[in-house]
């Protein structure tokens, strides 16, 4: 692997797409939609008017991924009215992700510590249905779908969301950012232990046990240890860089600079 072989998103709200299509293509970035809001997901977007941008996208070479919704959103929860929130709130986001001619849509998995740790058996029982029909959906719109973590402190609870669905319609989404503040492994084991899986990661800095999202440089996760783990493994993830877009393209700059993805030399 090298970064020549890696592709890199900017990653930002539908209603700044349009005014970044232009450095888009000059710096040679895909395009994450942010899709988060709910009442525009539901009652405001227009597939159309959607799909003319996705084709307008394609024609600039402009790659496109959907990352969907999680505020408020509870997969694997006891109340059959809020897991039916959550997947209109999913099925929709997929229609999107298929009108863009989106590649792949990430989904957090609704998994939190503090609710699910003990019945964590049950959680998956309720949640594992919804996934399914969430995934063969996304399957027959020809999209795949990812799972990333968010407060999850091991790679085993989306492994485990997996089981059972082939790679052809679902991956993982590695946030690093995530990884580092709520998970006591490396970031170098989440790698390795999702590398069969790994589609995408979500690539920033952060600082010891905080999860803001950091232009890269500014905090403190081993980047040069991550890009090493993708190397030993052959692993060519998509990497989408989550903060603002300007931040983006001058974390991109950063990454040539330090020459991350270039260390084979130092692995013989």
């Amino acid at each position: 692997m090298t970064a020549s072989q890696l592709k890199y998103f900017v990653s930002a709200p539908y209603s700044q797409v349009t005014g970044l299509s232009d450095r888009l293509v000059e710096t040679g970035m895909g395009i994450e939609f942010e899709l988060t809001d709910p009442e525009w997901i539901l009652k405001v977007c227009e597939l159309p008017a959607v799909a003319r941008l996705g084709r307008t996208l394609r024609q600039q070479g402009i790659d496109r991924h959907v990352q969907g919704p999680f505020y408020d959103l509870a997969p694997g929860s006891l109340d059959p009215y809020i897991r039916e929130h959550s997947q209109k709130l999913y099925m929709r986001t997929i229609e999107i992700a298929a009108a863009l001619e989106a590649e792949n849509v990430t989904f957090f998995s609704g998994y939190n510590t503090l609710l699910h740790a003990r019945v964590l058996d049950q959680w998956y029982e309720v949640c594992r249905p919804l996934w399914r029909r969430v995934t063969d959906y996304a399957s027959r719109l020809g999209v795949k779908v990812l799972f990333a973590n968010m407060f999850e402190d091991e790679p085993a609870i989306q492994l485990r969301l997996l089981d059972g669905l082939p790679p052809e319609v679902s991956g993982v989404c590695l946030d690093l950012a995530e990884a580092y503040a709520f998970s006591g492994k490396k970031i170098t084991n989440w790698v390795s232990l999702l590398s069969g899986r790994l589609d995408m990661v979500y690539l920033s800095d952060a600082k010891v046990r905080d999860n803001e999202h950091l232009p890269v440089g500014s905090g403190s996760i081993p980047l040069k240890d991550f890009y090493q783990a993708c190397i030993k493994k052959n692993l060519t993830p998509d990497i989408v860089f989550k903060m603002d877009p300007e931040q983006a393209f001058e974390s991109l700059q950063l990454v040539h600079k330090k020459g991350l993805g270039q260390h084979q030399i130092e692995l013989l």
